[in-house]
């Protein structure tokens, strides 16, 4: 006989915040769901951050004790069915509180026919991802007096940027290129030219989704200017992990 065990809510209320320990192997947040191997769990777990965060699904005592790591993208849910899943443990590699969703319901089996009915129904599937929906928490600002070309933002080996506004204010005639490169300098994108012909400010505005360097991860977003006016370059984006 298969007998209902109850709802499961994370952390007990279903959503919670949880503060990152700036760590990508020590878990941020751990929660044992169930202690018996013959519980089957069957819910999702979402990610309502704007944020990359990782979960790993362990098995109960004598099962793998780690059946299974994912990344959680900005908005997306892993979605679980008929697995025996014993804790989860979240990963933040930031120090940023951000929030997590959990649910599901938990049914108990008596023997191995039901235990095999049971596993033979199991996936583990995503589901509601948004991956490019980013933070806007890179803010650079560089100041040109002089005719040069000069990076805004260098990205690092295994992040690239996303752009959401850029902001350029010169206080006298000026031609302001700006455009993406990879870590050579090389491969140029250009994302525009403006043409002052005295004091002026311009805005590019992207969509919420953003525009990410198409060379990805190393790359740089630069700007040339053409005279010495003094430039002023506002730049709001995100650097964009690997994984996301």
């Amino acid at each position: 006989m298969v007998k209902f065990v109850g709802l499961y809510n994370f952390a007990g209320g279903g959503t919670e915040e949880i503060t990152g320990n700036g760590s990508h192997t020590i878990p941020s947040f751990s929660e044992v769901i169930n202690n018996d191997p013959k519980t089957f769990f069957s819910g999702q777990f979402s990610n309502l951050s704007r944020e990359l965060l990782h979960i790993t699904l362990k098995g109960t005592a004598g099962q793998t004790q780690t059946m299974h790591k994912h990344d959680i993208r900005p908005y997306e849910s892993i979605n679980v069915i008929n697995i025996p899943i014993g804790s989860i443990d979240v990963i933040i590699e930031s120090t940023n509180t951000l929030g997590f969703h959990g649910m599901g319901a938990l049914w108990q089996v008596e023997d191995e026919d039901e235990f095999a009915v049971f596993a033979s129904k199991s996936s583990i599937t995503e589901g509601g991802s948004d991956p490019n929906v980013f933070n806007t928490d890179s803010y650079t600002r560089v100041t040109s007096t002089t005719a040069t070309t000069t990076d805004l933002v260098v990205s690092g080996d295994d992040n690239d940027f996303a752009a959401y506004k850029i902001t350029v204010a010169t206080d006298a005639a000026n031609v302001v290129d700006i455009f993406w490169t990879d870590s050579s300098n090389g491969n140029v994108h250009f994302i525009g030219r403006m043409r002052f012909a005295s004091e002026g400010t311009f805005v590019y505005d992207f969509p919420d989704s953003m525009c990410r360097n198409p060379n990805r991860q190393g790359g740089k977003i630069r700007v040339t200017t053409s005279t010495t006016a003094n430039t002023v370059i506002d730049v709001i984006g995100h650097l964009v992990e690997s994984g996301q």
